[in-house]
């Protein structure tokens, strides 16, 4: 317990502590995944006396294909920099470092919600969803990997400290390597 409130250095960032608020989905953002004043005031609250020496930003969308849920935050196009820049300052002026935590929901996604067949490693139904994906093609899994890259650089844009790539819980990345959402080939 003692080391809890003693600095932290983890190559470039210095942690005031090694108190980490984890990410939580708040459903904050507005329809389209933008910051919204909602999700201002929910960081800012939580970032309040710089107590906590990181905060993880909830799982935040890379693609309209890849959303979880609706008001889900989106790091998916360069419109959403503007607000998160205002996040990523929120979040400093009270003391904390904020990483941004980036995801594709794969087959976890609902058409419902993007508009279109989720995509998945292969067409293996999603467990917790049910329905069948449209299985990813070699050319679109380099496009989505290029989709990582282009919303860490966002991040990095918009005044983040840093980046954490979703890879468990059953989204995308989850899945190629689950033998629940995988083909035994893969």
């Amino acid at each position: 317990m003692a080391l809890l409130l003693l600095p932290l250095q983890a190559g470039s960032l210095t942690l005031v502590n090694r108190l980490v608020m984890p990410p939580m989905a708040t459903a904050k953002a507005d329809s389209g995944g933008k910051v919204s004043p909602s999700m201002l005031d929910y960081y800012a609250e939580k970032s309040s006396g710089g107590y906590i020496g990181l905060i993880i930003i909830e799982h935040s969308f890379i693609r309209p294909d890849g959303k979880a849920s609706h008001n889900q935050l989106s790091v998916a196009d360069d419109s959403k920099i503007a607000g998160l820049t205002g996040l990523a300052k929120v979040i400093h002026q009270n003391g904390s470092k904020a990483v941004m935590q980036i995801n594709h929901a794969g087959s976890a996604a609902s058409a419902d919600i993007i508009g279109t067949v989720p995509l998945g490693p292969s067409e293996v139904s999603n467990p917790r969803r049910g329905g069948f994906p449209r299985e990813l093609t070699p050319k679109e899994i380099n496009e989505v990997v290029l989709s990582f890259l282009d919303a860490a650089v966002r991040v990095k844009k918009a005044g983040f400290d840093g980046v954490e790539i979703h890879a468990a819980h059953g989204y995308l990345l989850n899945q190629f390597f689950s033998p629940l959402t995988a083909a035994p080939d893969l």
